[in-house]
C-alpha cells in the first residue's frame, strides 16, 4: 500500500468518525492511466498515479474545511495557464482547499504538485506533503472542537 493510500484512508476515517462528508470516487485502472499517458505522451508522477488508483477525484468536507481534487478525466492544460496569467502558464489547477484560497496545481511535466495561496507565489510541495499537511490541520481542528465541547 502506498503512502498516499494510507493517508487518504486515514483522512476518510477521520471524516467518517467526526460528522464529516466525503466523496471518494471509484478508482481509475492502471490501464486507463497507461492509455492516457500514451495519448498525451506524458508520464504522471507516481503520487498522482497512486491517488487516482485510490480514487478518481475526491471531495472532503469536515470542520468547515473542504479539500478537493478533480477527477482524472479533467486533467488538461489550457492556453494561458493557471487563471489565465502568463506567470502561471506552466501550472494547472487540479484541486483546492476552500476557506484559505489555496489551489493545488501540477506543472506541465505532471511531476510536481504545488499550492498557490492567495496572492502569494507558488510554493512547491509533493502531493504526499499536501495531504499530510491537510490531515494534520484537520486533526488539530477536531481536537480543538472536542476540547471546546468539554470545556463549555
Amino acid at each position: 500500500m502506498s503512502k498516499i493510500t494510507t493517508l487518504l484512508q486515514k483522512m476518510k476515517s477521520l471524516c467518517d468518525n467526526n460528522n464529516g462528508k466525503d466523496t471518494f470516487n471509484s478508482p481509475v485502472t492502471n490501464e486507463e492511466i497507461s492509455t492516457w499517458e500514451a495519448e498525451h505522451n506524458i508520464k504522471l508522477c507516481d503520487e498522482l498515479k497512486d491517488f487516482y488508483l485510490f480514487s478518481n477525484g475526491m471531495d472532503l468536507r469536515i470542520c468547515f474545511s473542504t479539500f478537493s481534487i478533480c477527477p482524472f478525466d479533467k486533467i488538461a492544460f489550457r492556453e494561458g495557464g493557471l487563471f489565465g496569467y502568463g506567470e502561471f502558464e506552466g501550472y494547472m489547477e487540479i484541486g483546492n482547499f476552500v476557506g484559505d484560497g489555496s489551489v493545488i496545481c501540477i506543472n506541465r511535466n505532471y511531476d510536481v504538485c504545488c499550492i498557490f495561496e492567495g496572492d502569494a507565489e507558488i510554493t512547491e510541495y509533493s502531493l504526499t506533503e499536501l495531504i499530510e499537511r491537510e490531515l494534520e490541520h484537520l486533526e488539530e481542528k477536531i481536537e480543538y472542537r472536542k476540547w471546546k465541547e468539554q470545556n463549555n
